[in-house]
């Protein structure tokens, strides 16, 4: 059963195939007869122009069909009909350059192609005669590959597939075979070329009246119009895209309509100018053409007949409203005839096509859809057309000049003529005084201007011979005056002079003589060459007359040897009847002198006379690249341990002398293969030439650890120790690349300090893992002060009487979105290296401030100061616009600082004063840990002593820490200053420092840090009374706590000193 039902379908499919071939065949055939329409376009416009100008024309109309071939082959055809999705345009890959076309797909793009040359071709000849061919040849590419394709896509999008991005085919908008999609969008881009790029001369007189200005070789247009006529055969009918019974009705209408145009056009033109004018009847024929093409499948004879005849009349009237209102210089009625005559028939198929074929279902409805379109195409094409032209004629000028205009654009841009006006040209231009007399007419044998070319020839050689003669005498004139003034001249001028031919000197000035120690008898008759050192002589070999603004540089050598560096210049004169060359010779050893030291400090240092930073990196650039493979170096970097504190403490003077001085060390340390460089600051590098083993480098730092422990003398009687952390690397051994190696060096400098400073530290994998991890918590930092990341904890701080909460601590949390509860030992250090501590200080402060508006006016919030922070120079700046901002009440804010910050006596005095006259309190936290502690509380104004929690912690453990503690208490108290102890964690901790007389109590056993939402705001009943009745209890203590005060006093007196 299976087979009797192949056998049966096996007709069928050959049938199928048969009638695929058959159309193929017509679209193939239809395409060529298109293409026909080529030539007529060529053959049409090249008559309707001036001779001077048809091989432009024609070059045009070929190079726009070629590229626009190209263009739409590869990206148009796929904006053209390709997948839109939800785009306007398609956008298919198998469409892009053709990848993917069956024999179908392939013919039907040979067709549309043709329609896509078509639109280009349009434009060609409305601009003829005045826009330069490659500008040209720019906009057939802009209306090949965009304007032309995304119109077709929206108006033949789905004739392929079904696109939701063709709209206007999805409206039910008609124009069967381009009446709108090709004519009028080519019409619209030629008016915006004409308007952009204006008229022809003489094209208007002085009134604006247009001048006609005829073409050529009217036989030769109306040749390429029955062409065109042929073509249109091909154009509609091929549009069925199948050799159909529809194929011969449309081909019928669009003869039909082509004669009634032409008979139209023909009556018009001879009711307007009493004379048969070409271009009339043949605007008339095309505009028909071009008006039926949109309906011909669906109109019947009449209306096609009714179609041509309202074409004829839109193209001839068209044109005249372009020429006479519109003021448009149009060369061959393009706009007319293919933009007014195109939207004409679009809308007249919806009044003269029969209702049942039109999609909208009716007369009114279907002629709002194609006005619509019709609109949306001139908007489209227009629009952009002239926005292209427009921009292209501000980046390049689109429009030959008036020089080119007159001479024609078939000699300016092709280098061929037709008929006589280039001797009529050349005429014109020696009877003005403008011709170049050595200019001669091309003879072309054969050609009808030959004769006449060659008498034009045989004048212009007459009167070039009387000039030249004329020319002569005045230059041998003129020559002698220069010779005899130059002779003056070269005696008075400062640089040397040489005049040789050929190479022999044959004078000289003085100059010359001490320049190159000879006697210029001895010189004359030398050659040149014999002066100078090998490069100067290939120099003058190879080029023995430079032009006069070129100088060049080279050596000349004395007889003792002495090579002295010159600038030649010179040029060409006539000396005494010979033409010889005139040198100018100058000395430049003294302008190398002053090149070498300027050179010489652009690439040190000036204080320590070291390498800088440019010539380090160009040495270690030059050691790195070395083509020997077995080569080796290091690389050290070289830090000063608390250089700021010199300049801070000692004065910038003293500063420079311990840079002068750190410079001579490591100069004196290193090698003949070494190189020291200064790269900023207190930044200093050594290269290690032919460095091979880790250990080199450790030695060399040891040995300049060594020498920095001893102390550097400022010269102003002061001796300050100051030492170094070094960090090293290997090429290639640790890095292979110049920044690779300098930052790994970095790295290992960075480990260096890490590790306690003073200390040298090699590169060891892993190193940069740590780097980074601080370099991204750095990052984090900043954009988690912009993210709202961190926040405030407060910690209660516990009146030691009653047990009362008289004030909290604001410590600072963050809650990172990946990391977690990142804990402040963490990011604090890196905050302060990095100087975000700076931001997130004031953020801090910003935030207690306004967290302590809120709380009663009695309890008060201390917050912590950075060391960075407080060295900052707008530090109080800061201070005060806060306070300011939060409006918050001074005494209710209390600043916590630690001993580091008073490194700098008299300027950390100065701020502690100014914050105290603000109403703030100070507070000195973590007392008794520095070496000191003593010294600072008399000479800075505290308010309050925090005791460090190591010492809080080891009561009851140690002997010494009860005494210790109670010693500072009751030191605080003598000085007027409260005392609170932190890190309280036990019942009998907090017990023993109030029966000390400790005023206020900080740790956990009283509150931990919360948010502020959910702080304590009293402490336990029950730790209160523990707290009392320890109190109570240690006022009895035994006589171990004396002796624990008398060996405490002992160690705070040795800590003091």
């Amino acid at each position: 059963m299976a087979e009797t039902l192949v056998a049966a379908d096996e007709p069928a499919a050959a049938a199928q195939a048969a009638k695929a071939s058959a159309d193929l065949a017509w679209l193939m055939a239809a395409a060529g007869m298109v293409m026909m329409m080529q030539i007529g376009f060529l053959l049409l416009e090249a008559g309707m122009v001036r001779s001077k100008n048809s091989i432009n024309v024609a070059q045009k109309n070929l190079l726009d069909f070629v590229f626009g071939v190209v263009g739409f082959a590869a990206i148009g055809f796929m904006l053209a009909f390709g997948a839109s999705g939800v785009l306007p345009v398609g956008i298919d890959m198998d469409y892009f350059l053709l990848q993917d076309l069956d024999s179908w797909l392939a013919g039907f793009f040979v067709f549309q192609v043709m329609f896509c040359g078509t639109a280009a071709t349009i434009v060609s000849g409305a601009v003829a005669e005045r826009m330069t061919l490659s500008t040209y040849v720019l906009g057939s590419i802009f209306l090949s590959t965009l304007i032309y394709p995304v119109f077709v896509h929206w108006v033949w999008g789905t004739a392929i597939a079904p696109n939701s991005g063709a709209f206007l085919a999805n409206l039910g908008f008609v124009d069967f075979a381009g009446s709108t999609v090709v004519h009028a969008t080519g019409g619209w881009v030629a008016l915006a070329a004409c308007l952009v790029i204006g008229s022809r001369k003489g094209r208007f007189d002085a009134e604006g009246r247009p001048v006609r200005i005829a073409g050529h070789n009217p036989v030769l247009a109306t040749t390429g119009g029955l062409i065109l006529f042929f073509g249109w055969i091909g154009f509609n009918g091929g549009s069925t895209l199948a050799a159909n019974a529809d194929v011969a009705p449309i081909i019928l209408n669009t003869v039909l309509a082509g004669g009634m145009g032409t008979c139209v056009g023909y009556v018009i033109g001879a009711k307007q100018d009493g004379v048969i004018l070409p271009e009339k009847a043949l605007s008339g024929m095309l505009g028909a053409l071009v008006a039926v093409t949109a309906g011909c499948h669906m109109l019947e004879p009449g209306g096609a007949l009714l179609t041509g005849g309202l074409g004829s009349i839109v193209a001839v009237f068209g044109n005249k409203f372009v020429e006479e209102k519109l003021k448009v210089d149009d060369a061959v009625g393009a706009v007319g005839v293919h933009a007014f005559a195109g939207v004409a028939g679009t809308l007249a198929l919806a009044l003269l096509a029969p209702v049942d074929q039109l999609p909208a279902g009716g007369r009114f409805d279907q002629l709002y859809i194609q006005l619509f379109g019709s609109a949306l195409n001139f908007y489209w094409a227009f629009g952009l057309g002239y926005a292209f032209f427009w921009t292209l004629d501000k980046l390049v000028p689109i429009r030959v000049t008036a020089e080119v205009e007159d001479i024609g654009l078939n000699v300016a841009e092709h280098g061929t003529r037709l008929g006589v006006g280039h001797v009529e040209d050349a005429l014109s231009k020696l009877v003005s005084g403008s011709a170049d007399l050595g200019d001669r007419l091309k003879v072309d044998p054969g050609d009808e201007a030959e004769k006449l070319t060659r008498l034009f020839n045989g004048l212009m050689d007459n009167i070039q011979q009387q000039e030249r003669s004329r020319h002569e005498l005045e230059v041998q004139v003129r020559d002698q005056e220069e010779s005899e003034r130059v002779s003056a001249l070269a005696n008075a001028t400062f640089e040397a002079i040489v005049m040789h031919e050929n190479g022999t000197i044959i004078d000289g000035n003085e100059q010359f003589e001490v320049l190159t120690g000879r006697n210029l008898t001895d010189l004359v008759g030398s050659s040149i060459l014999d002066l100078v050192d090998v490069e100067g002589r290939r120099m003058l070999i190879d080029d023995p007359n430079p032009a006069p603004n070129v100088s060049r540089e080279f050596h000349i050598v004395r007889p003792d040897g002495t090579r002295i560096p010159i600038e030649a210049r010179g040029r060409n004169i006539e000396y005494r009847g010979r033409h010889i060359r005139i040198s100018c010779l100058v000395d430049l050893r003294e302008r190398k002198a002053v090149e070498g030291r300027m050179r010489h400090l652009a690439q040190h240092d000036p204080l320590t006379g070291l390498a800088n930073r440019a010539l380090f990196t160009e040495t270690l650039s030059a050691h790195v690249g070395r083509p020997n493979r077995d080569w080796e170096c290091g690389v050290l970097l070289v830090d000063l341990d608390h250089f700021k504190d010199v300049n801070d403490l000692y004065g910038h003077p003293a500063g420079d002398e311990v840079i002068r001085e750190t410079a001579r060390r490591l100069s004196a340390s290193l090698g003949p293969a070494d190189k020291a460089a200064r790269l900023g600051g207190d930044e200093f590098a050594v290269i290690l030439g032919n460095c091979h083993f880790e250990a080199q480098l450790e030695d060399l730092s040891r040995r300049l650890i060594e020498a920095f422990r001893q102390p550097f003398d400022t010269g102003q009687g002061e001796r300050i120790k100051c030492g170094i952390s070094i960090g090293g690397a290997l090429f290639p051994e640790h890095a292979t690349a110049l920044d690779e190696l300098i930052g790994r060096a970095d790295v290992a400098l960075y480990h260096a300090k890490k590790s306690g400073r003073n200390t040298f530290r090699a590169y060891r994998k892993g190193m940069d893992e740590l780097i980074e991890k601080r370099r991204a918590l750095e990052a984090d930092i900043e954009r988690g002060l912009e993210r709202d990341e961190f926040e405030l904890y407060l910690q209660p701080r516990v009146s030691a009487l009653d047990g009362t909460i008289i004030g909290y601590e604001a410590l600072l949390r963050w809650n990172h979105p990946e990391r977690g509860m990142v804990h402040p030992g963490d990011f604090i250090p890196v905050a302060e290296v990095s100087g975000k501590i700076i931001g997130l200080g004031e953020w801090v402060l910003r935030e207690a401030c306004r967290l302590a508006v809120e709380l009663p006016p009695e309890v008060h919030l201390s917050v912590n100061v950075s060391p960075v922070q407080f060295r900052h120079p707008d530090f109080l700046g800061r201070i005060e616009a806060v306070l300011k901002e939060t409006s918050v009440a001074p005494q209710q804010l209390e600043l916590e600082i630690t001993e580091s910050v008073l490194i700098d006596d008299e300027r950390a005095r100065l701020i502690l004063g100014h914050l105290k006259s603000l109403g703030l309190k100070i507070a000195l936290d973590d007392f008794g840990t520095g070496y000191s502690s003593l010294s600072y509380l008399s000479r800075y104004p505290f308010d309050v002593i925090k005791i460090d929690r190591s010492f809080v912690s080891a009561l009851g453990e140690e002997e010494t820490a009860n005494a210790i503690v109670r010693t500072i208490i009751e030191l605080g108290n003598g000085l007027g200053m409260r005392v609170v102890a932190e890190g309280v964690e036990t019942v009998e901790q907090a017990g023993y420092l109030c029966a000390a007389g400790c005023h206020e109590l900080q740790g956990y056993l009283l509150g931990r840090p919360l948010p502020v939402n959910r702080i304590a705001r009293e402490i336990s009943e029950t730790v209160v009374t523990e707290l009392t009745r320890i109190a109570r209890l240690s006022a009895h203590r035994d006589k171990r706590m004396s002796r624990a005060g008398n060996e405490t006093a002992l160690v705070l007196a040795a800590n003091g000193n």
